[in-house]
């Protein structure tokens, strides 16, 4: 491999992309091992079976351990929270909103949540899931709502550590979302760039209370809120922003691991930056990984962009060194041994009565005695996944 083609698949690890459709054919495959592309995030329209979610997730993975850098395996992707927010419906367990789970106010039931939610995602070789949500919810935004488990600080830190700590259990790398705290905006960030005038004390004082409990469990990822924080930093939202990312994430709450943006194609980065300048300034403020979630057709330009900005110096080399560290880190602990996922196997799990069973107690507001976690088929599938 060249030196440029080098660089270039370095920069690919940086990049989750959405992908079109429910398949890919061999040409966009081939873009995919050309970049060494990072990772690819799965919405509702890329599933359709457990079978063809398979095919898709096992595709992907042939190109990239043969192609991508060091044959790093991908990070396969979704936002899997429950509620309004759950891309695979039936035979997956489909499961209430967080907010139904704070009702409840067991963690024992939030970390058997997060169990079943990882053994059935990794079951079609997904292995990132983009939850649990832990913005503490202070307003009647729409945006959150019924996504946060809470508006009690210390409640959602502990189910939401408990939430993580299943899923991880269950063998998911989990990203805990959205930082600095989108629960107090009215204004939906898929739409235009909400802002939120609190002090550092008042963020310390509420939002932030769950995202130190979660790092302090050992969080392995945070994702950015597109939010102007103004007392932080009165030019860029926090994706964006070097004082929000590093004096914040970095020193403040001392939280090492991985750094991902929320999508940055939604409004709220749109409307005033280029995805080209919003991937630039991502990866200069610190965000290890940039999502790109529907302009397929933008990602070889956006990615030659920041390939030629490291190259000019634009980028400082060391800023692609750090975040390269840490996701290489991330992939070997999390993603080896690499296995595919087996349709047999996957269908043995998906839909599970025992985790059925979890999802249920939950709708009828009943906490877990005893959950998958402790049984034969948790233990079984943990085994065999």
């Amino acid at each position: 491999m060249s030196k440029s083609q080098s660089l270039a698949k370095k920069v690919g690890q940086l990049f989750i992309v959405g992908v079109p459709g429910t398949s890919l054919d061999r040409p966009k495959l081939d873009f995919l091992g050309k970049i060494g592309i990072g990772g690819v995030v799965h919405f509702s329209a890329n599933y359709e079976s457990v079978d063809q979610l398979i095919e898709l997730n096992n595709s992907i993975q042939k190109t990239l351990t043969a192609e991508a850098f060091e044959q790093m395996p991908a990070w396969i992707c979704v936002d899997h929270e429950g509620g309004r927010v759950q891309r695979f419906k039936k035979p997956f367990t489909e499961w209430p909103p967080q907010s139904e789970w704070g009702a409840i106010n067991s963690a024992k039931t939030c970390f058997e949540a997060g169990f079943v939610m990882a053994k059935e995602l990794l079951a079609v070789g997904v292995n990132c899931n983009f939850a649990p949500v832990i913005d503490v919810l202070q307003s009647s935004s729409k945006a959150i709502g019924d996504r946060a488990y809470s508006s009690n600080p210390e409640q959602v830190a502990a189910l939401g550590s408990a939430t993580m700590r299943g899923l991880m259990k269950g063998g998911i790398f989990a990203v805990a979302k959205h930082f600095p705290g989108h629960g107090s905006v009215e204004v939906d960030s898929h739409h235009d760039l909400p802002v939120c005038n609190k002090t550092l004390d008042e963020l310390e004082a509420t939002d932030w209370i769950p995202f130190r409990k979660v790092f302090r469990a050992r969080a392995e990822g945070v994702m950015t809120a597109h939010i102007l924080f103004p007392k932080l930093d009165p030019d860029r939202p926090a994706t964006l922003s070097r004082r929000i990312l590093q004096e914040q994430v970095r020193k403040n709450l001392r939280f090492s691991k991985l750094i991902f943006s929320d999508d940055l194609e939604m409004g709220a980065i749109q409307k005033k930056y280029s995805l080209k300048d919003a991937a630039f300034l991502s990866i200069e403020a610190g965000c290890d990984q940039i999502l790109l979630c529907h302009e397929w057709n933008q990602i070889e330009e956006v990615h030659a962009y920041l390939v030629n900005a490291f190259e000019s110096g634009a980028l400082p080399m060391k800023r692609l060194d750090e975040s390269l560290e840490r996701i290489l880190a991330a992939k070997k602990r999390f993603l080896f041994p690499f296995k595919y996922a087996e349709v047999e196997l996957a269908k043995a799990i998906i839909g599970a009565p025992d985790f059925q069973a979890v999802a249920q107690s939950i709708r009828e507001g009943k906490a877990v005695e005893d959950g998958p976690s402790n049984k034969e088929l948790g233990d079984q599938s943990e085994k065999e996944a």
